[in-house]
């Protein structure tokens, strides 16, 4: 965690949540893929980096607003912004199956593989809400570049890991605004009285 520009280290095993088991496991996120695919087709700039943070935001909103994400799969921190551990080898399986293609483009002299849906998704695994939480975040990257984006989810809850590590859910909690410097203290000597120490 962040503290005044202090990156706080706990010494104590807290319980975050990295993976929420819901029902249809691993094949939510297959189907998600191929839904953003579907309904993105459109989108003036779309590849892999775009997919994963149109997924990653839908995930994590939905978890920050009902405490549950659309997918449940868990993230990591790579270095163009948070990204599902599983997304290659899905992609990989839904490519081998001919579920979608990838579409190799130019765009403003950067390559990118457009993910292009040759199935429709089975939608009987989400509930309206999760949709719902899957279109906003179309929406809101629609005109954006894959490197938008990516600068976009490079906030406090990417900043706070290492390359590789695990992004627990809860960090849908973390805000990049600045704290207020009354909170900041009295963040500062709940750290302290926890015995918390800064990096």
């Amino acid at each position: 965690m962040i503290l005044g520009g202090m990156t706080v280290v706990d010494q104590r095993h807290f319980n975050v949540t990295y993976r929420v088991d819901l029902s249809g496991g691993q094949r939510r996120l297959k189907e998600a893929i191929l839904y953003v695919a579907q309904k993105g087709q459109q989108m003036k700039f779309f590849g892999r980096i775009k997919l994963n943070k149109i997924i990653w935001r839908a995930d994590f909103r939905s978890f920050y607003e009902r405490r549950q994400p659309v997918t449940g799969r868990t993230y990591q921190k790579l270095q163009w912004g948070p990204a599902l551990t599983e997304m290659m080898p899905i992609m990989n399986d839904l490519l081998r199956e001919g579920l979608l293609i990838e579409e190799p483009q130019s765009r403003g002299g950067k390559k990118e593989f457009r993910p292009v849906a040759k199935a429709d998704p089975v939608l009987r695994l989400f509930s309206a809400e999760d949709l719902e939480f899957l279109d906003e975040s179309l929406h809101h990257y629609w005109d954006k570049t894959g490197s938008e984006a990516s600068d976009e989810s490079h906030g406090v809850a990417w900043k706070s890991r290492n390359i590789g590590d695990a992004i627990p859910y809860e960090a849908a909690y973390f805000e990049d605004k600045a704290l207020p410097k009354a909170t900041l203290k009295r963040l500062a000597e709940r750290a302290k009285k926890l015995q918390l120490r800064s990096a």
